[in-house]
């Protein structure tokens, strides 16, 4: 057979094929490529692949040497693909069924001609059949609605990680993430609620961020800090000489900066009575008029507030108006203290980690001890205080490894006495810390059930631990 012999490929082109002869010649003993059969240009079939017997249940060699033609008659193959090509001395695609039990089988076909023109061989190559297909299909829609979901889950990721800085793993936080999504784009009024120090602020900027009102300002106004003689010309704005040393030109309020954004008041409950009064009235109108003038400025915001104190209390005590609590309170969001979900702990310290390390451009790490350390203490102070005891350290630390021994003596009482921490095994170290976390909880909570909530472990397993490590005297 000469080198230059050519077929008529899959592609509708004349292609040397060496190589292919030297794989397919009978006089070779080189195994054929995945359910292939050859025959020569009579129909008589010289070799097939031995995934081709596997797959389609013949026995070895049980149809070398036999004519396509008569299994073609006999049913093996209806129709023969092989004795298509012979006829028709071109390439056949076709469905097939074989050895009466594999049906539509996709099989190409191959006429293989010589330098003159002369057809030498027929190749059949079995591809998938018409029900693998169908599962190929079945299998490709499932994985494209993976994809879609896993699309989506990314996407969050990323607009959490640009646009915001929460960062959390835990099913409460999740839950508020789903609740923020939720409400973004509506105009009702928000109130955040939650320890100092919880984030209160991030989230406001996040609710902002997903809202169709990005493109706006966010004005925040921390309401505790502004002087009550000058709380409303912040706020509201005023005219040229609306008081003594008030500027000549006026000034414009925030409430008025935060036109087509949104407005983010905290500490709303540290707001005097004659401000909510007006508050409630902006609420309501959605209009200001400055100090000293005689307009309404009609205004387009969306109005977030915030505050640690609990205002249904403020409320029964007199010190905050009921009807404007009430205005404020149509979307309720609620951030939980950072004890009670302590898996939101390590992202959040190697947020602030990675930040303060480009800030001040060093490069250090937590130790496994110090982070457990991090994960079991109570944080009064909330994120506020992680993120501040985070920035000490990598500005203090001169090591690579921040330690246990960094930390400033505020925390030291803290810590594991640091003769259990000096030698000992992984385990035995884990176990100590384990021993102070289970007695610190058990210490706050003094039940097994309370114990196991806020640890998120089974009351079983908080019982087994409690009995473990917390004195008999002091145990249930």
């Amino acid at each position: 057979m000469s080198e230059s012999t050519s077929f008529s490929g899959l592609f509708g082109e004349d292609i040397n094929l060496k190589g292919l002869f030297d794989i397919i010649n009978p006089e070779n003993n080189l195994v054929l490529a995945d359910d292939m059969m050859l025959s020569d240009a009579k129909g008589t079939i010289l070799r097939v692949s031995e995934t081709y017997e596997k797959n389609f249940g013949f026995a070895h060699n049980s149809i070398v040497g036999k004519s396509a033609f008569d299994l073609e008659a006999d049913g093996t193959f209806v129709p023969c693909v092989t004795a298509e090509v012979i006829r028709q001395r071109r390439k056949v695609t076709a469905t097939q069924t074989i050895n009466q039990s594999y049906k539509n089988v996709m099989t190409v076909g191959i006429p293989l001609f010589d330098n003159d023109g002369e057809l030498k061989y027929a190749v059949c190559f079995n591809t998938v059949s018409m029900e693998q297909i169908n599962v190929i299909q079945r299998n490709y829609r499932h994985l494209q609605d993976s994809l879609q979901q896993y699309s989506q889950e990314i996407a969050e990721l990323r607009t959490r990680a640009t646009s915001t800085s929460l960062i959390f793993k835990s099913a409460s936080m999740q839950r508020l993430w789903t609740l923020m999504q939720n409400t973004a784009n509506t105009k009702a009024n928000i109130l955040i609620t939650g320890e100092t120090g919880v984030g209160k602020s991030a989230v406001a900027k996040a609710i902002h961020a997903m809202s169709n009102r990005v493109g706006g300002p966010f004005i925040e106004v921390n309401c505790a800090v502004l002087h009550e003689n000058l709380i409303e010309s912040e706020l509201f704005g005023y005219e040229k000489g609306a008081f003594t040393g008030a500027s000549s030109a006026g000034k414009i309020g925030k409430i008025e900066l935060a036109n087509h954004g949104t407005l983010f008041l905290d500490e709303i409950g540290e707001l005097p009575p004659h401000i909510q009064s007006k508050l409630l009235q902006l609420i309501q109108e959605k209009t200001i008029e400055r100090l000293s003038g005689t307009r309404k400025i009609e205004l387009d915001f969306r109005l977030i507030v915030a505050t640690n104190r609990n205002l249904e209390d403020e409320v029964r005590r007199g010190l905050f108006r009921s009807d404007l609590f009430y205005r404020l309170n149509v979307i309720r969001i609620h951030i939980p203290p950072l004890r009670q979900r302590r898996e939101d702990i390590p992202p959040l310290a190697h947020q602030f980690l990675a930040r303060f390390c480009g800030e001040y451009g060093k490069t250090v790490t937590f130790s496994p001890r110090f982070l457990g350390f991090l994960e079991q203490y109570d944080w009064p102070g909330n994120v506020r205080q992680l993120e501040n005891l985070v920035e000490r350290m990598v500005i203090t630390v001169q090591d690579p490894i921040i330690d246990l021994p960094n930390l400033p003596g505020e925390y030291a009482g803290e810590v594991v006495p640091a003769a259990s921490l000096q030698g000992g095994t992984l385990a035995e170290l884990m176990d100590a810390y384990e021993g102070q976390i289970i007695r610190a909880a058990y210490q706050r909570q003094g039940t097994t059930v309370a114990v196991a909530k806020e640890l998120g472990i089974s009351q079983a397993t908080a019982a087994r631990k409690i009995a473990k490590y917390v004195p008999r005297e002091t145990a249930p």
